[in-house]
């Protein structure tokens, strides 16, 4: 992460295949689309890393150590783990990251996550064991589009379902101003019982508009939510506690890169529902290097900037 810039694009910078991702992509979203909403019923439970995934991915041969916190004063979920209830508990949720760029434009990668409260001590919760994320071509005058994969695989005393994960990447960048939209969708794979879930998923959102102080920092309006399955969204008002009611959020956000290698990201956050805390705390920070080649930076690199 070095030096937040603002790119323009053009047609000369893209490879020759952008017209047809251009083409490609809003009909494979219009297919996605229709599967879902004509489907069953299915549920899972999220996450709360509370973490927007950006458009650039690490540069070929660099790996990134991080870890990602955040804390819940106090859940207002109805949901549950290691068979304790969450609601109305301080929750403390940490993830352990390990991302590899496998190509300037392909990183893979593991989570693996803990939490603590609901009754627990710090406690192993699940390894999201096979993360992949892509970029795809820039498309002039629209979105920078990627794409995020993720199988989540709890540990069974969780008592929780594991499921995939499908998070959709749009980035667009004007003049000092930066805009990262991420739409998730939760396939269930398996209940604890056994049971296969099937589709549609369960959808959440997350977004954040970024202002460029300086180089090395920005600040930012953020928004989570979780809307429940595509074809049947929660409602936004209701009982706190109930399964069924949406959690939404917004934060205040601070991205700042410390030297050449290291990212940190703040953010202060409040729930807009009943069924949502109403104070939340995260912090994220990622170490990145190149341990198996050059440590000079592509030029590529040089000109994009990981805000988170």
């Amino acid at each position: 992460m070095e030096g937040i810039t603002s790119d323009s694009y053009s047609l000369n910078e893209l490879p020759s295949a952008v017209t047809k991702w251009s083409t490609f992509l809003p009909v494979s979203l219009f297919l996605f689309f229709w599967l879902v909403l004509f489907s069953q019923k299915s549920h899972a439970s999220s996450f709360e890393d509370f973490i927007i995934y950006p458009y650039e991915t690490p540069e070929q041969g660099e790996v990134s150590l991080g870890t990602w916190q955040s804390v819940l004063l106090p859940s207002k979920s109805g949901e549950a783990a290691f068979n304790h209830s969450e609601y109305n508990r301080d929750l403390l949720f940490s993830t352990y990251v390990l991302e590899f760029g496998v190509t300037d434009w392909w990183t893979l990668g593991t989570y693996v996550d803990f939490m603590s409260g609901a009754g627990q001590a710090y406690s192993y919760l699940q390894t999201r064991a096979i993360t992949s994320r892509i970029r795809f071509p820039r498309i002039p005058d629209f979105i920078d589009p990627a794409i995020q994969i993720e199988y989540w695989v709890p540990t069974g005393a969780a008592n929780n379902p594991s499921f995939l994960d499908l998070i959709l990447i749009g980035e667009k960048k004007i003049g000092p101003f930066v805009l990262d939209i991420n739409s998730s969708f939760f396939f269930e794979t398996e209940n604890p019982g056994g049971a296969a879930a099937g589709i549609p998923p369960d959808m959440e959102y997350s977004g954040g508009l970024y202002y460029l102080l300086a180089d090395n920092v920005n600040f930012g309006i953020e928004a989570f939510g979780e809307l429940g399955p595509v074809s049947a969204m929660f409602p936004f008002g209701g009982t706190a506690g109930s399964a069924n009611v949406q959690q939404d959020y917004i934060f205040q956000s601070w991205n700042f890169a410390i030297g050449d290698h290291i990212d940190w990201n703040v953010g202060v956050g409040t729930g807009l529902t009943q069924a949502s805390s109403p104070f939340v705390f995260k912090t994220i920070f990622e170490y990145h290097f190149k341990p198996f080649g050059s440590q000079e930076e592509g030029e590529q690199y040089k000109e994009e900037q990981n805000i988170h």
